[in-house]
């Protein structure tokens, strides 16, 4: 007979584990929510030509242009939650203010004015935001209603005013005016002060979080570096193994840490320290200038600016031409990828220079590049379709080595002739390659041990064949322009794909040999295209005022991130487990109305 504790046992356990199952569930959510936005880093790089604004974890990985377009885009600045980004863009002609969510989306204008607007920042509240109007020798601050509304000149004389930042409780304002002085006013432009003095040249002045100290980089009686001052200018204090040369020092959101720039290392990167000048790490490592180090409000985070001229890179995109990721990421220019028939790596040829062509490979995500060349004037990379051996060319010769560069070894001669493009037959038994003088290149075909060559094509260069292995396709120059061409593979029933008069060339199947990608300038530059195998319906994949070359197909129909992976399987985990505790809940609800009705 059940006792009444074992009753209200029975009835609270349902509830216990309903309880239990939601803060689960809330606990769960929120780890897949910080998952999703931990570690996330915002900044504006010019690594393609044009600054743009890109979003990558700390590592590197997953990098994203949030602004894709081909106008300047920069001065990335967080909303208090963390939600918006605020930055600068030429896109109207002119220098405005715009702000967006943090993926990029739902760009907003808001100044327009004839003058250059630029350096926004938000005031803590994010109900306002104060930026820099006018010219160089002449610039004013501002301060608008986060919507753009409500303009106000805060400075309006003569002198420079810039650089402008929020005190933490949103009622004060510093900034740099004329030759360099530190100055402050409050959020209304009234009470104007001087802080620095006379004898120093000052720049990127930031609050401390608690308001009572401003950091900022100065030049004080021929001393560079980083100083601290109190928030009425007095006890001023330099930082003291602070590099001589330092940029936009600003204060983490939690005040135990400095982030700065600094061009210690030859090229300005971002470096973070303690707040009390210790422990200094350098965070960028690259070739471009690294400037205006940003933290997010949570401190999890931090933007910055970077900007150099970079060669052609590798991306990788959807074969519908979305989601353009960036694999390559140093100084030369990165040409003709070529995926490892399991997708997981790329081949690609890296120039640096005028003449030094050198083969590398490099993981998917652009992790472990290595060079496997065997001189300086490697040509294209083809992989074997078992994945076991790259082939390339070098001046007359074609090579071959093991995917780790290891092995070379010559396996074709052409004496007084040059030899470029590789393409492996499906089976692995043989090679298409494009062999004579530039201008006059012929298709060969041979073995894959480099005997039984044999000529298929008269004027024709970049070969591929088709994933059965019954076709050959490739473009040639013979009407003025060049043009896509498809034949068997034996040299017979050539077929003519493209009759634009603009120039098509670098055809690559796809592995299901339905498409041909190709590229084209009939848009004025390089494009990438993908049409039908039978030459109809082209489609432009890129459309951008860049070059686009060197298309090649993966052999997996869908490449994801880790990261979107990992999400995904925490996703169905998470309703597994909704579904286990809802199963739970009625299956006891049932077995306790059935025990109730034993009783009665």
């Amino acid at each position: 007979m059940d006792t009444g504790v074992d009753n209200t046992m029975k009835m609270k356990y349902p509830c216990i584990v309903l309880v239990t199952g939601f803060l689960c569930t809330i606990c769960f959510s929120s780890a897949l929510i910080q998952i999703d936005s931990y570690g996330k880093i915002a900044f504006t790089s010019s690594r393609d030509g044009i600054p743009q604004i890109y979003v990558m974890n700390p590592d590197g990985s997953s990098l994203t242009n949030i602004t894709q377009n081909y106008f300047s885009n920069f001065d990335p600045s967080w909303s208090p939650d963390g939600k918006k980004i605020a930055f600068t863009s030429n896109r109207d002609d002119n220098q405005d203010i715009y702000v967006m969510n943090v993926d990029g989306s739902s760009v907003e204008q808001l100044t327009s004015d004839p003058a250059d607007e630029w350096s926004p920042s938000w005031s803590p509240d994010g109900q306002k935001i104060v930026f820099v109007v006018g010219k160089y020798g002449n610039e004013d601050i501002y301060v608008m209603n986060a919507d753009g509304s409500n303009r106000v000149n805060l400075t309006n004389e003569p002198s420079s005013d810039y650089d402008p930042e929020w005190s933490p409780d949103g009622e004060k304002i510093v900034f740099v005016s004329g030759n360099g002085s530190i100055c402050i006013m409050n959020a209304d432009g009234s009470n104007l002060q001087k802080l620095s003095s006379q004898s120093s040249y000052s720049w990127d002045p930031a609050w401390f979080p608690d308001g009572k100290e401003i950091i900022y980089g100065s030049v004080v009686n021929d001393k560079g570096g980083i100083y601290v001052m109190n928030a009425d200018g007095s006890t001023v204090r330099r930082f003291a193994d602070s590099p001589d040369s330092v940029l936009n020092p600003v204060w983490s959101p939690d005040g135990q840490k400095v982030a700065y720039s600094s061009n210690d290392g030859g090229d300005y990167d971002i470096y973070v320290m303690n707040a009390d000048g210790s422990n200094q790490q350098r965070l960028t490592t690259m070739t471009t200038e690294d400037k205006e180090s940003t933290w997010s409000p949570d401190g999890e985070k931090i933007a910055f600016t970077a900007y150099s001229y970079v060669g052609d890179q590798v991306y990788v995109m959807n074969a519908d031409g979305s989601n353009q990721v960036r694999l390559s990421q140093n100084y030369c220019r990165h040409l003709f990828p070529a995926w490892s028939p399991d997708g997981e790596k790329v081949a690609f040829t890296l120039l640096c220079g005028e003449s030094s062509f050198e083969a590398y490979i490099m993981n998917a995500d652009g992790s472990n590049c290595t060079n496997i060349s065997i001189t300086q004037y490697d040509g294209p990379p083809a992989w074997s379709p078992d994945g076991e051996k790259i082939a390339f060319t070098v001046g007359a010769n074609v090579f071959m080595t093991d995917t780790d560069g290891s092995n070379a070894r010559s396996i074709y001669e052409c004496r007084n002739c040059s030899l470029w493009s590789l393409s492996w037959s499906p089976d692995g038994k043989m090679v298409a390659l494009e062999r004579g003088p530039p201008g006059n290149e012929s298709i060969y075909v041979m073995d894959a041990d480099g005997t039984n060559v044999r000529k298929v094509v008269s004027l024709g260069s970049n070969p591929t064949w088709s994933p059965d292995g019954e076709k050959i396709a490739f473009d040639s120059y013979r009407d003025g322009n060049k043009d896509i061409y498809v034949i068997d593979a034996d040299g017979s029933n050539e077929v003519r794909l493209t009759s634009n008069p603009a120039h098509d060339w670098y055809p690559t199947w796809s592995p299901d040999g339905e498409k041909i990608a190709f590229v084209s300038d009939r848009d004025g530059n390089d494009e990438i295209y993908v049409m039908d195998a039978d030459g109809t319906d082209h489609v432009n994949l890129t459309s951008n005022p860049s070059e686009d070359r060197d298309p090649d197909w993966c052999c997996h129909s869908l490449v994801v991130e880790k990261p979107l992976l990992i999400m995904n399987l925490q996703i169905v985990l998470l309703i597994i487990f909704i579904i286990v505790v809802f199963v739970t809940i009625i299956f006891l609800k049932y077995r306790s109305t059935s025990s109730s009705e034993k009783r009665n």
